[in-house]
């Protein structure tokens, strides 16, 4: 019974030692044609890389990274001195040997210990020799004028390439199924779109593919993304997949935008990291974005995500200032009502934004002395002067105190057309409702003086105007 004591704690222990053991990772590496130099072992983290570790090969050029614990799966990179990389798979198998030489590392790479890494240093190379064919077909294309037998028969060869790449992808999935490297090469594919027959009393044939195009690609382009599994952050695929998503298959309407930020986040919450990522990707990507109308984004983004329970990774001054950069915003986004204002006259008397009645109303917040208005202001007054008062209005809002300086330069410029108002007390609080913050600043109203564009330039105004109205002079009017 003591022997038999003694043996089970013996293979105890070596359960123990092994499973420790495998929670560890050990990449041998030899460079042939590189000795006693430094490398690093990197990682892909969205769109960046960043460094995990590094060592210095002997005079052999060996080397071995280790440490541990397992690494984080995805795709790693072997950096040289020269800036020079090559790619490696970390999966399930992180004890292996790779071998190359710094002057063709991916065509003399060879991996011995982990048939995964094997096979995605094949992938690789096939898709360097089928990259390499399809430049040199369309390269010769360019040869031949366009419908001529040639072309098509260069097309037709295209086509096989493409046939033969979907061909081994697949195989590839199908032999890796649930493994890193079967799920980074499914996330790859694109949607192959249905061909639909358009019946021939439709007009518009093109209008009807485009959009049956545009549908089906937004519903299925990332069906083969998986929210919850955190292995594809540490691939280069996962942030381009998104990237194109949000910024060229969908339509950069903020309506839209928001039904798929809240679908994707859905999908992401159940993995901390993964939602982590997702949420600030999306979140900085509209807080930077240039476009027109994504403030309600990020609006909608901090009302649902980073001003409640949901987001953990804000401290207070952070949140302080998003809530109250939101708050100015969320009076003034596009398709919102304005404010309406109520200011004195330049005459004393007073005036009310909501009682000018025209089609179009400008409200432009500047100052006499702006570097820039200096520039806008008698482009807007030329372009007011191209519509009738019942198309076309401005309320010219002086955003400083100095009476005499507002008086003088409406008199000198001839503004007194504008409904010229200022507010020196700031009772309306106009710089809130407005998020006035510089000059100028225009807002541009219809009708019902719900906002329609906001701190656009002179020309997209003037090209708004001439589309919605069309250029009527007054001159042509009388």
């Amino acid at each position: 019974m003591k022997n038999l004591y003694t043996i089970l704690s013996g293979l105890l222990l070596v359960f123990a030692w092994n499973t420790l053991f495998s929670q560890s990772y050990k990449i041998d590496v030899k460079i042939s044609d590189l000795k006693e130099k430094e490398i690093y072992l990197g990682y892909y983290y969205g769109d960046k890389t960043y460094v995990k570790d590094t060592i210095t090969l002997d005079e052999n050029g060996k080397g071995t990274f280790q440490g541990d614990s397992l690494l984080d799966q995805g795709i790693y990179i072997v950096v040289l001195p020269s800036k020079n990389y090559f790619d490696i798979l970390v999966g399930d198998d992180q004890e292996f040997y790779v071998e190359t030489s710094s002057d063709d590392l991916i065509n003399n790479l060879k991996i011995k210990g982990s048939e995964e890494n094997s096979s995605f240093k094949d992938f690789q190379k096939f898709m360097m020799d089928k990259q390499k064919a399809s430049s040199q077909i369309q390269e010769e294309i360019k040869k031949y004028s366009e419908g001529s037998d040639s072309v098509e028969i260069l097309e037709n060869q295209l086509k096989e390439l493409s046939d033969e790449v979907k061909t081994n992808w697949d195989k590839i999935i199908s032999e890796n199924e649930g493994k890193l490297l079967g799920v980074i090469i499914n996330a790859m594919k694109n949607p192959e779109i249905p061909e639909i027959e358009v019946p021939e009393d439709i007009e518009n044939k093109d209008s009807v593919r485009w959009f049956h195009s545009y549908n089906y690609n937004r519903q299925h382009y990332l069906d083969n993304i998986d929210f919850s599994d955190k292995r594809f952050l540490r691939t280069p695929i996962f942030h381009n997949k998104l990237e194109t998503f949000f910024t060229r298959i969908l339509m950069q309407d903020p309506d839209t935008l928001i039904f798929y930020i809240d679908k994707i986040i859905e999908q992401s919450e159940s993995d901390k990291e993964m939602f982590q990522y997702v949420v600030r990707y999306l979140f900085n990507t509209y807080s930077q974005s240039n476009i027109m109308g994504m403030d309600k984004v990020l609006v909608h983004m901090a009302d649902v995500y980073y001003l409640t329970d949901k987001v953990d990774w804000l401290d207070e001054e952070n949140e302080k200032n998003l809530k109250e950069h939101v708050a100015k915003l969320r009076f003034n986004l596009v398709g919102n009502q304005a404010q309406d204002l109520k200011m004195e006259t330049y005459t004393e008397e007073y005036a009310r934004l909501y009682d000018i009645e025209a089609k179009y109303t400008l409200v432009y917040f500047f100052e006499p002395d702006c570097g820039h208005c200096k520039k806008v202001t008698p482009k807007v007054y030329e372009l007011y002067q191209e519509y009738d008062r019942s198309e076309f209005e401005v309320l010219a809002v002086y955003t400083q105190t100095n009476k005499e300086e507002w008086t003088e330069y409406i008199a000198n410029k001839g503004y007194e057309d504008w409904i010229n108002v200022w507010d020196p007390y700031n009772l309306t609080n106009f710089r809130f409702f407005y998020n006035v913050y510089s000059t100028p600043t225009i807002y541009l109203l219809d009708e019902n003086k719900k906002i329609i564009a906001k701190r656009i330039g002179h020309e997209t105004l003037k090209n708004i105007l001439e589309i919605e109205l069309g250029k009527k002079k007054i001159s042509e009017n009388n």
